[in-house]
């Protein structure tokens, strides 16, 4: 009887072990980092004293670079913001240089500063010759992130992103925009 007790008592720790196992952090973290977004929030766009606030949803949000430790990592960060102009979408984006710190083993933040782009979103482009593509600096853009899922080389987590910038339109005009995204965030260590 007591054999049978443990056995069972082995059996039924196991897949609990096992589950606990494949949740921790990882422990080479050093590496190339690749990361993909997808999450939603608003998007205050401004131009010629006119603001609209809108929900909007945010595809792709790429991020790529290097982790140098358990704490610290230098990336690329593509954030945006899809809306509509005229009845054609559009993405309030930016290329931004970043840095990002991990305060506890799954809790991190950013903070970056780069350009803003104000495009038509790629889907919707027939001439590229033809679409209107705006660019302006600076943008910023600050985020925190709790990783709530590990898995080999992989890590799932929830952010929040806040993002602004500012495009020039024609001489002495600008597009600005503020957007507040919470994230789905996927991401690869290489």
């Amino acid at each position: 009887m007591m054999q049978k007790f443990t056995l069972l008592i082995l059996l039924f720790c196991n897949p609990v072990i096992a589950q606990v196992q494949t949740n921790k952090p990882l422990t080479n973290d050093k590496g190339l980092l690749i990361g993909l977004g997808i999450g939603a929030g608003s998007l205050a766009l401004k131009y010629n004293d006119t603001v609209t606030n809108k929900f909007s949803t945010t595809l792709p949000n790429l991020k790529i670079g290097y982790r140098f430790n358990k704490k610290l990592a230098v990336c690329i960060l593509l954030p945006g913001a899809n809306y509509k102009y005229h009845n054609k979408d559009r993405g309030f984006e930016g290329f931004i240089p970043i840095v990002q710190y991990w305060m506890k083993p799954n809790w991190w933040a950013l903070i970056g500063c780069g350009l803003t782009f104000d495009a038509p979103a790629f889907y919707t482009v027939e001439d590229p010759k033809k679409a209107i593509f705006y660019t302006g600096f600076p943008a910023f853009t600050v985020a925190t992130g709790y990783e709530i899922w590990h898995r080999n080389k992989f890590v799932l987590d929830l952010q929040y992103r806040f993002f602004t910038g500012k495009s020039v339109i024609a001489t002495n005009q600008f597009r600005k925009g503020i957007s507040n995204m919470f994230v789905i965030g996927f991401n690869w260590k290489v």
